[in-house]
């Protein structure tokens, strides 16, 4: 009789579970096993205002990207061998460097002067120049791109050996009006690298033509002539200018104040321990 009444009051109790999932989580769309998957869970990832078919296809591939996660899982279940199985060291581990992660994260955000002024990183540049030097050579100038076939390109030839504020407008104005592209580099520093890129010669190329050039270089094919009015320019090996450098330093200086931060909160919360005898080290007693 007790058995019985056992089996029955196990009954009631699964059939309770399963009303109430489906009360609380809504119609079944799906189910593997034990696992299931509710329409209520589906819902909340299919964006508002997709047309009917969007919407269906998205509801399916959303069931079959979860059929296949359970499948592999009860795969997993079943093949791996029970040390694979227990995760649980993992897991843990998993959640304390996430929890020390985001409390660093804040710890830091609350504390960090990101302000870093000029005098700060002239400094740093002047004591650290080895860190400076550059592999590629960087250029400041213009770099217009023209058909070989455009009227207006020995016109762009004469403006680019110009150096006067009334010829650099000119070339600017021309070449908005017939290049292909312009590029105005003339008062930012780049690295010949990207120059290269944009007109489509190898990078030892154009380092040569700069070394031999130095106040116009042409680049030529089928199609195109580049030509790359230099006003300045300093060859790979050679110390890269502090304006080049000056917001690399600034991101220097800002992970140093970091990490300086990071490392006097992980000592100052070692010694606190260590002063409240929060942290008792048994290998010092052992020693003594």
């Amino acid at each position: 009789m007790n058995k019985f009444v056992c089996i029955i009051i196990a009954a009631l109790l699964v059939c309770s579970c399963t009303l109430y999932d489906s009360v609380t989580k809504g119609e079944k769309v799906a189910q593997i096993g034990r696992a299931a998957l509710y329409k209520t869970d589906i819902e909340k990832f299919i964006p508002r205002g997709l047309a009917k078919q969007d919407s269906i296809a998205l509801v399916r591939q959303y069931i079959d990207s979860w059929a296949i996660r359970q499948l592999m899982l009860q795969k997993a279940e079943e093949q791996l061998p029970k040390q694979d199985k227990d995760v649980a060291q993992l897991l843990e581990d998993y959640r304390v460097q996430l929890l020390v992660f985001r409390y660093e994260n804040k710890f830091v955000e609350e504390r960090l002067d990101t302000l870093v002024s000029l005098q700060e990183r002239e400094e740093y540049y002047n004591a650290h120049p080895e860190s400076f030097v550059g592999r590629n050579g960087v250029f400041k100038g213009s770099l217009v791109k023209m058909q070989n076939s455009s009227p207006n390109l020995q016109v762009m030839m004469k403006l680019a050996q110009g150096r006067e504020i009334e010829e650099l407008e000119e070339l600017e104005q021309l070449a908005y009006n017939s290049a292909y592209k312009y590029s105005n580099y003339n008062h930012n520093w780049v690295d010949l690298n990207i120059v290269a890129k944009e007109t489509g010669a190898p990078l030892e190329e154009l380092q040569q033509l700069m070394a031999k050039n130095k106040g116009v270089v042409e680049v030529k094919d089928t199609v195109y002539t580049n030509i790359l009015q230099v006003l300045d320019y300093v060859a790979p090996g050679e110390l890269t200018p502090f304006e080049y450098n000056s917001e690399k330093i600034k991101e220097i200086i800002i992970s140093r104040r970091k990490q300086e931060l990071l490392s006097n909160l992980q000592r100052d919360i070692l010694n606190d321990a260590l002063n409240n005898n929060k942290l008792k080290i048994t290998e010092d007693e052992k020693d003594s």
